[in-house]
């Protein structure tokens, strides 16, 4: 619900935002923009990836493979 509220903000104040040059770059930036709320960044495995691309795609079923 945190996130689809943030978006539900930013939908509202996109056109102002690009008059103005603002930029929202991922989902983190939106919630600390729109919300209250603080993002953090916790260490992890390199295995934990973001699969965006057929590329990503290989790389993830090498980690299955080890």
């Amino acid at each position: 619900s945190l996130i689809l509220q943030a978006y539900e903000r930013l939908k509202s104040r996109l056109p102002r935002m690009q008059e103005q040059g603002i930029q929202v770059t991922d989902d983190a930036s939106v919630v600390e923009l729109f919300t209250e709320t603080r993002v953090k960044l916790v260490e992890a495995s390199y295995q934990n990836i973001k699969i965006t691309t057929p590329e990503d795609m290989k790389t993830a079923e090498a980690f299955l493979e080890d």
